[in-house]
C-alpha cells in the first residue's frame, strides 16, 4: 500500500512511473493511488499479471476474481503479435493526456517473444504544437487585456505544475513583475524568492491582504492551469470574477466565455516571447504584506500555526541568502 500512495508523487517528479501488481487483490489495494493519479492528471502505468489466456476464453472461475468469470473489462494483452503496439499506444495515451493507463498481462503471454521494431519509434513526449490561428488569436486577447489592465495578476496553480510549466511560469513572473501567487496545489511551483511574490490564494483561507488583492484589487488574473477543487479554493470560498480570469489548460485557453483551442505550454512560451518584444514589463509588484506572518504568542505553548509560520519565515530567509 504504501508504494503505491506514494507512486503518484514519485511521477510528480519524474515525468512519469509505473508499478506491478497481482491481478485481483494486488490491483484493488492499488485503486485509491490510481484514482488519485487521474484526479491530478499523473501519468502512471499500473501494469497487472493476469491469469493464462485459456483460462480467461474459457471465463474460468479463478482464485482472486469476482467469481464471474468475466475478464473483459480492462485492456489485456492476450495476443502476442499486437502486444508491442498495444503497450505503446497506451503509454503514448498516458504521456499524452497526463493520466493514469492499466496493462494486464496473462501468465502465459508474459514470457513470449515480441517484436521489437517499436522500439526504433520512441514514445511521444511532447505535445503536438498548437493551432497557429488558435494561438495567435489567443495571445491577441491576452494582449488586449493587459494593456487595458492596471493591476494584473498571476496565479500558479496545480495543472500548471503538472504540465511542466514552472519554469515558464516562474520566467513569466520575473519578466512582467506582476503581484506573483500560488495555491495549495502550486505550492513548491513557484519561486518564493521573486520580491513580487505575493503568498497563497485559497479563497478564505487565504491571508486577508492575498485575499483582498486576488478578489478586489486585480483586474486581471493569469490562472496558470486552475485546479478550482473544494481542498484548493478553501472548500468553494474563491471569489474572482470569471471575466476577469486568463485560464490556461493543457489542451486550451479561455477568457470571457470563449474557449480557445491552445495549450499553455505553447501559450506561455509565445506571450513571453509578445511581451518580451513590446516591453510591457514593469517594476516588481509592491507587496506591502508579509507573506509568512507569524501569529502573537500568548503562551509558551507550541502549537501549529505558530510552527509552520516560523518554518516557512526561515526557509524564506534561507532562499534570499
Amino acid at each position: 500500500m504504501g508504494t503505491h500512495t506514494n507512486l503518484p508523487r514519485y511521477a510528480r517528479m519524474n515525468g512519469a512511473g509505473a508499478f506491478v501488481t497481482t491481478f485481483g487483490p494486488g490491483e484493488l489495494s492499488a485503486y485509491c493511488a490510481h484514482a488519485g493519479a487521474f484526479a491530478e492528471f499523473v501519468p502512471v502505468c499500473h501494469v497487472v499479471g493476469y491469469p493464462g489466456v485459456t483460462a480467461m476464453k474459457n471465463h474460468t472461475l479463478m482464485h482472486h476474481t469476482l467469481g464471474t468469470g468475466d475478464f473483459d473489462d480492462t485492456a489485456i494483452l492476450t495476443d502476442s503479435a499486437t502486444a508491442a503496439n498495444d503497450i505503446d499506444r497506451c503509454l503514448n495515451a498516458m504521456l499524452y493526456e497526463s493520466r493514469p493507463v492499466y496493462i494486464g498481462v496473462p501468465v502465459d503471454v508474459s514470457h513470449r517473444i515480441i517484436s521489437s521494431i517499436g522500439l526504433k519509434t520512441p514514445l511521444v513526449r511532447q505535445l503536438p504544437p498548437n493551432d497557429i490561428k488558435e494561438e495567435s488569436n489567443a495571445i491577441q486577447e491576452i494582449r488586449s487585456r493587459l494593456r487595458a489592465s492596471r493591476y494584473p495578476i498571476i496565479i500558479l496553480d496545480g495543472n500548471c505544475v503538472r504540465n511542466g510549466c514552472t519554469d515558464l511560469a516562474n520566467m513569466l513572473a520575473k519578466s512582467t513583475g506582476y503581484a506573483f501567487f500560488t495555491t495549495c496545489m502550486g505550492k513548491g511551483g513557484a519561486d518564493e524568492t521573486l520580491p513580487n511574490f505575493a503568498g497563497v490564494y485559497q479563497g478564505g483561507g487565504s491571508l486577508p491582504a492575498v485575499r483582498k488583492a486576488v478578489e478586489e484589487r486585480a483586474d486581471c488574473v493569469i490562472w496558470l492551469g486552475s485546479y478550482r477543487t473544494d481542498f484548493n479554493t478553501g472548500e468553494f470560498t474563491d471569489n474572482v470574477r470569471e471575466s476577469l480570469i486568463i485560464d490556461l489548460q493543457r489542451f486550451h485557453t479561455q477568457m470571457g466565455g470563449k474557449k480557445y483551442h491552445a495549450g499553455i505550454k505553447g501559450v506561455m512560451k509565445a506571450l513571453l516571447h509578445e511581451l518580451k518584444a513590446s516591453k510591457v514589463s514593469r517594476p516588481p509588484a509592491n507587496i506591502d504584506w508579509d507573506v509568512y506572518p507569524v501569529p502573537a504568542r500568548t503562551s509558551n505553548e507550541l502549537n501549529q500555526d505558530y510552527l509552520w509560520s516560523v518554518r516557512l519565515k526561515v526557509q524564506r530567509i534561507v532562499w534570499l541568502r
